[in-house]
């Protein structure tokens, strides 16, 4: 049986989100600045915000 990866994107997020966010969000990833997935998208977003404040 294959261990998990060490690192530290273990947790796990769920969000239900609309189609039309959804795609929106897939095309905002497509941006070389936010890594190419949804995931690394969201997570860029969050650290921005968190330093912003």
């Amino acid at each position: 049986m294959a261990k998990f990866p060490t690192s530290e994107n273990t947790e796990t997020f769920i969000m239900r989100i609309s189609p039309e966010l959804k795609e929106k969000l897939n095309q905002l990833s497509k941006r070389s600045k936010y890594g190419g997935s949804a995931s690394s998208a969201i997570r860029l977003l969050i650290e921005a915000a968190y330093r912003a404040n």
